[in-house]
């Protein structure tokens, strides 16, 4: 519980790392330090802010759970993180203890990363991140990059050929597994769940007849989405990007999408999938429903994700770049500023 709020041999191994190793061309790129490190670790960062970047995958460097999502009413909350409306709520998937823990932490890492500011550049995966993270201004550099990905099979699927509806990720409540399980019961439409996770176990026991395909490594996702329809990403709360249909879509796969995720405007935009209200059981079956029996729309979503899909991430050597070019840009002000 302590070392969670502050790490101090973290801390430690940063900070003689940096006086033993640094040089005027070191960057350093700071990922999900929440759990293990903790907050402690931005503490040696200040002496080399203006060579440090932070890449917010998710709403850690805002919100104590970081979700934004309220997982007792189970609902997106757009409570302002730490007011006395967001102290109050217990929105915490365990405990309200635990959400003050994470009060706790997220105090001591809103006054670690106030001292990095305004040199520290933060990279989002998504654009739409910033509304959420920084309603007041970042008050350092924003720059989104997309996440990396890839099409899993060579040549994309027409997916009005194929008839599976599919979820691919992490079976859990938050995901809307739950949701998409009973949505399907109500359609008539069998789901197969690739993946694994707290709510298997359940899931199945409640839903059984829809197929679990459990785990699966590359070859057997290539096999899921060589033979899938449609691909519904559930997630109850504004998760900010998601690999799972990303991958669907530039397999030529359609996807059907929660609104609360920060990739539905961009799929809906560009007609790759329909997009349907958080949680709302009528709709998600509607959807099912109609994209189970509609080859047309189907094959118009698949023909587009085809097209268009990678507008939507970057590949591996691309998201390497636009890294580097963040890299050297900071390079480029810290050699300014010493002249």
């Amino acid at each position: 519980m302590l070392t969670g709020l502050w790490n101090f041999k973290a801390q430690r191994g940063l900070r003689d790392w940096i006086k033993a190793n640094d040089t005027s061309t070191t960057i350093y790129h700071v990922h999900g330090f929440h759990q293990t490190l903790s907050p402690s670790v931005l503490c040696p960062l200040k002496r080399v802010k203006s060579r440090t970047v932070m890449h917010a995958h998710d709403y850690f460097l805002a919100c104590p759970n970081g979700a934004f999502f309220d997982f007792q009413s189970a609902k997106t909350c757009n409570r302002r993180p730490l007011s006395f409306q967001c102290v109050s709520r217990n929105c915490d998937k365990r405990n309200y203890f635990h959400k003050l823990w994470r009060v706790a932490r997220q105090f001591l890492q809103n006054k670690t990363r106030y001292r990095l500011l305004p040199d520290v550049v933060t990279v989002l995966i998504h654009e739409a991140m910033e509304r959420r993270l920084f309603p007041q201004g970042a008050g350092g550099p924003v720059v989104p990059i997309a996440n990396p990905a890839v099409s899993l099979l060579e040549t994309p699927v027409s997916a009005e050929r194929n008839a599976d509806v599919v979820f691919v990720g992490d079976i859990h409540e938050y995901k809307g597994v739950f949701l998409l399980a009973e949505a399907g019961r109500r359609a008539g439409v069998p789901v197969l769940f690739a993946g694994a996770g707290l709510g298997l176990a359940q899931l199945k026991k409640q839903y059984p007849e829809h197929r679990y395909a459990g785990w699966q490594d590359r070859n057997g996702l290539r096999n899921v989405l060589s033979k899938a329809r449609l691909l519904v990403a559930p997630t109850l709360g504004p998760e900010p990007f998601g690999l799972a249909p990303v991958e669907a879509l530039l397999s030529g796969v359609p996807v059907a999408i929660t609104d609360e995720m920060s990739l539905s405007q961009d799929i809906v935009s560009r007609e790759m999938g329909r997009s349907f209200k958080a949680g709302d059981i009528d709709e998600l079956t509607e959807v099912i429903s109609h994209l189970a029996n509609d080859d047309l729309a189907i094959a118009r979503m698949s023909e587009n994700a085809s097209l268009r899909a990678e507008e939507l991430s970057l590949p591996p050597v691309k998201w390497c770049r636009e890294l580097c070019d963040v890299y050297a840009g900071l390079l480029e002000d810290a050699v300014n500023k010493a002249r």
